[in-house]
């Protein structure tokens, strides 16, 4: 069910009101449960098995490691098993078996592999890692293993989150689950404003930018203008498909009373590599750094073990986004990337740089250079024409004059980006998730209002991260 369907709308509208008339937090809950799996159900019921398969390993294997402290470490390597294994089998297995028939095919063996042609489940990469996060959790004692079945299976399910992330841990959203709930008008503004925002992230600019983008990125060959625009617009096309997601998942999730985790916080401002994994996909980030770099040993061992081990963490981090050498590509470029940074960082050069007033402008910009040429690694496919691109860039100047009317098609959507970057900075409290209210607030919300009534892309596509 497409948070931008009238579908979606009816069906939230009838939550709200459902959820708001009930007596106790034992009760929402419960029909936030249900909600939760008819939500999932929506597009395809079979599915439902699979998460709950997965929420009923996670439930069972902590209390299981609380009970038996001596056997904790086999029974989390149990759980996080399963809830991995389904992950491996619906999403990477036939990548795997493909790969090693080309390595056999290369040396001469030969070895027909039987594919298993699974269709993907939407979501999967989310409610599996949020499930392994918690039971690593409970493992180490961050957080106790939760006992009502009611409270965790909503944790791993609730709906507004549970296609594309937040990856939420245990300590944040499980324990708002388990607090009453009252009706707020704080909640109530601040999250209709920032579902607001995500509506008008998604359908008015990130599917107005999306059939540029595409007709670009179908031609065999472009010249490097041509490219340059094709990247910074599908730049803005992802951030505004991703955090227009999260906005309308954390504006809906607050309607309830529920604060989930921030998820992007103006990522094209980052001034290094390592500050834009810190403003990019926070949750996701913060995930790999807590569950993978640092049980690797992190920056404990040496700066020649950390940065073998920042190159690790990102390289899974991207086949974390798609079975395919595309995404291995992109990890291991932001990988380098990270690793080339603190080589940087630790530069006698880069001190006095940083004393320079233009400093902070120029590595903006050049971080900022970095990340759009990255999204060529996660945009195309194909190693071959990852390539080619590349080289235009390089070494073909023409078709100026095409790139100058394919930016202008998607200048103005690109400002309406940053002007609600801004507006988000000037009408929020952010870190507190409030909303403030002065002289801009009511034009700015009705100029949203405007642009998704007159902009907006009727029946536009799918958000990007529900293939992951």
């Amino acid at each position: 069910m497409a948070f931008t369907s009238l579908v979606f709308i009816g069906f939230l509208a009838l939550v709200l009101l459902v959820y708001w008339s009930l007596p106790s937090r034992r009760a929402q809950n419960g029909f936030l449960l249900a909600a939760s799996l008819f939500f999932y159900a929506y597009g395809e019921p079979r599915f439902v098995l699979l998460i709950l398969l997965c929420a009923g390993t996670g439930y069972a294997c902590a209390i299981a490691m609380e009970r038996r402290r001596d056997r904790a470490r086999p029974i989390l390597a149990l759980g996080a098993g399963i809830a991995l294994g389904i992950l491996f089998t619906f999403k990477y297995f036939d990548f795997f078996v493909g790969a090693i028939a080309s390595l056999c095919d290369g040396i001469g063996l030969s070895f027909h592999p039987a594919t298993l042609g699974l269709l993907l489940p939407i979501g999967i990469s989310f409610f599996t890692f949020q499930t392994v996060g918690y039971l690593v959790d409970v493992y180490r004692g961050d957080c106790r293993a939760e006992r009502s079945p009611l409270d965790f299976f909503l944790f791993v399910t609730f709906f507004p989150q549970l296609v594309a992330g937040p990856i939420e841990r245990a300590t944040h959203l499980l324990a708002q689950i388990k607090r009453e709930r009252r009706p707020s008008g704080e909640d109530f503004t601040w999250g209709s404003y920032t579902a607001l925002q995500g509506f008008v992230k998604k359908m008015v600019v990130a599917d107005n930018i999306a059939p540029v983008v595409d007709r670009l990125f179908e031609q065999e060959s472009l010249s490097g203008p041509l490219v340059a625009v094709a990247l910074v617009g599908f730049a803005f096309q992802i951030y505004c498909d991703f955090s227009g997601y999260t906005d309308i998942a954390r504006g809906v999730a607050r309607c309830m009373g529920f604060r989930i985790l921030i998820n992007f916080d103006r990522p094209y401002l980052a001034r290094s590599p390592s500050e834009f994994w810190r403003r990019w996909h926070i949750t996701l980030s913060t995930w790999f750094r807590d569950y993978v770099y640092i049980p690797l040993g992190g920056s404990r061992q040496g700066a020649g073990r950390q940065r073998l081990n920042l190159l690790a963490t990102l390289v899974l981090s991207g086949l974390w986004h798609g079975a395919s050498l595309n995404f291995l590509l992109w990890g291991a470029f932001h990988g380098g990337l990270l690793v080339l940074h603190k080589a940087w960082a630790s530069s006698p050069l880069l001190a006095g740089l940083r004393s320079e007033r233009l400093y902070p402008a120029l590595a903006r910009i050049a971080t900022f250079a970095l990340v759009v040429y990255g999204w060529l690694f996660f945009r195309v496919e194909e190693v071959g024409m990852i390539a080619s691109y590349s080289r235009a860039l390089l070494l073909d100047p023409s078709h100026a004059d095409l790139a100058l009317l394919a930016a202008l098609r998607i200048a103005p959507y690109v400002a309406i980006a940053c002007a609600l970057d801004w507006l988000e900075r000037t009408l929020t409290d952010f870190p507190n998730a409030e909303l403030r209210w002065s002289w801009v607030t009511q034009p700015a919300l009705g100029g949203m209002l405007v642009a998704l009534l007159v902009l907006a892309v009727e029946g536009g596509g799918d958000f990007i991260y529900f293939k992951f």
